[in-house]
């Protein structure tokens, strides 16, 4: 996924959001969050010393983060501490563990309006993912970080009793990984399970 494309994904996003939405008065909330990471694709491709293919999966693992909301935008941060990198493959194993870190810059669509307390929501946007690999083995050596665009998305919903709510969301930064050994770049999917508080400022 280019920048270009990035960008026109960008714009074509925030025009929805503009057109479907909201005229409703603007308000500031921030979301502390925490749950799970996962690798939703099986496999991703990083290159080793000797500039060999290697097939990673990150396991599952504990993701913290937080959002701040301005009206229909929305601005993200998530982090992982913890994720073990394993080798697929005759020589599986772990190789070590990764941290990570993705933001984006979203729009929030709210499609109907609040049910009492409950209102679901879409949110769609652009962001970035980091990864810093700490590997052992030192034949891996030169797997030490990467850096991507990605295009981010994704479904929720919150419950608010006036100024305090909770929230529940499943999002996906999806890029264009590490090309293998044909030359391909297939998407790279890492999503989130979240929870957490949602506090209105004013």
């Amino acid at each position: 996924m280019t920048k270009r494309g990035l960008s026109a994904l960008g714009g074509a996003v925030l025009l929805l959001a503009l057109g479907s939405g909201s005229a409703r008065a603007q308000s500031i909330t921030i979301s502390p969050l925490v749950g799970i990471y996962g690798q939703a694709n099986s496999l991703d491709h990083l290159r080793s010393q000797a500039d060999s293919i290697i097939n990673v999966k990150r396991e599952s693992s504990l993701a913290l983060g937080a959002n701040i909301e301005l009206g229909f935008l929305r601005a993200s941060l998530i982090y992982v501490s913890g994720a073990t990198i394993q080798r697929n493959g005759s020589a599986s194993g772990d190789l070590g563990k990764g941290k990570i870190l993705m933001g984006a810059a979203d729009a929030v669509i709210r499609p109907i309006p609040r049910i009492v307390v409950f209102q679901p929501y879409a949110l769609a946007g652009i962001g970035f993912k980091k990864f810093d690999y700490d590997v052992g083995n030192t034949s891996f050596g030169s797997l030490k970080s990467n850096s991507t665009a990605a295009f981010h998305a994704g479904l929720g919903a919150d419950l608010m009793f006036g100024g305090v709510g909770v929230l529940a969301e499943v999002t996906d930064y999806v890029s264009k990984g590490q090309a293998d050994a044909s030359g391909d770049q297939p998407l790279q999917h890492d999503a989130y399970g979240l929870v957490g508080l949602r506090l209105r400022l004013f």
